[in-house]
């Protein structure tokens, strides 16, 4: 049902996947990690029980089931190592998941690839954990100072990136897509294009010169790329992850009236 090899080894921070459609395209994108016991799942952002319903429409393992880990509670990114929030508290580790005791509180961490650094996300099935972060000394922050870690990264994530573009555009497939496994939806597709050595777009990081709300990139009079999610640092530089045309990477691009001074690969 996705596009990676979790047989093989896993990264520190998660093997990254896809579920495709028919067509190759991406549905969602997915980031897994395994232990002893089961195949933790972080869905980057979509709706749980979409997934979920995905997956079990083609689900022919009896086996094997489905849950949200997380259910009512929620989830919480931490930008640091948790061994510097948790220093003193019992942990055990299973795979890439850790499970911190404070008090009666089970905290639960995994490993996610959103920033320069570590990274985890917590949560618990038995409390909001936020009082648990703030008691350990935790400082809160903003959705937008980790989308800048993230987008200053190169880092695509989420469906708001990767949703309904082809697997092989996604601009990590080294990382996201193995040629050696079994089938899985849309491999006959990506395996063609894979055949083929190319494609006409791929996700990129576009460095724009100022802030912006536009959304088309032009090179000359011609649209040749999408912007799909942003961040601006100050009023002086915005990133963004565009799905770029492959032959515009080196021709002059503008978005509204100001320049694109850098194109990178994501990573």
């Amino acid at each position: 049902m996705i596009t990676n090899d979790v047989t093989g080894p896993i990264p520190q921070s998660g093997l990254r996947a896809f579920h495709l459609d028919s067509k190759g395209s991406i549905v969602f994108p997915m980031t897994l990690h395994v232990t002893s016991e089961a195949l933790y799942i972080d869905v980057e952002g979509a709706a749980p029980q979409d997934v979920i319903a995905s997956f079990d429409h083609f689900l022919v393992m009896e086996r094997c089931s489905l849950k949200d880990a997380v259910g009512d509670c929620p989830s919480y990114w931490l930008l640091g190592d948790i061994a510097d929030i948790f220093p003193e508290y019992e942990r055990s580790i299973d795979g890439n998941l850790q499970r911190i005791n404070v008090g009666d509180v089970a905290v639960y961490a995994l490993p996610v690839l959103r920033r320069n650094g570590p990274c985890f996300v917590l949560w618990s099935a038995d409390c909001d954990v936020s009082s648990v972060l703030e008691h350990a000394g935790a400082v809160s922050t903003t959705f937008a100072i980790a989308e800048n870690e993230r987008l200053s990264a190169c880092i695509p994530a989420g469906c708001d990136d990767f949703a309904r573009i082809l697997a092989m555009e996604c601009g990590i497939v080294d990382r996201a897509i193995s040629f050696k496994k079994g089938c899985y939806i849309g491999q006959e597709v990506t395996a063609r294009i894979d055949a083929r050595g190319r494609t006409h777009r791929e996700l990129v990081l576009l460095e724009i010169d100022g802030e912006t709300d536009e959304r088309d990139v032009y090179s000359g009079e011609n649209v040749v790329g999408q912007i799909r999610s942003t961040t601006t640092i100050g009023a002086e530089r915005t990133f963004a992850i565009c799905h770029l045309r492959n032959e515009a990477r080196t021709e002059p691009l503008t978005v509204g009236k100001l320049g694109v001074s850098v194109v990178r690969n994501v990573v």
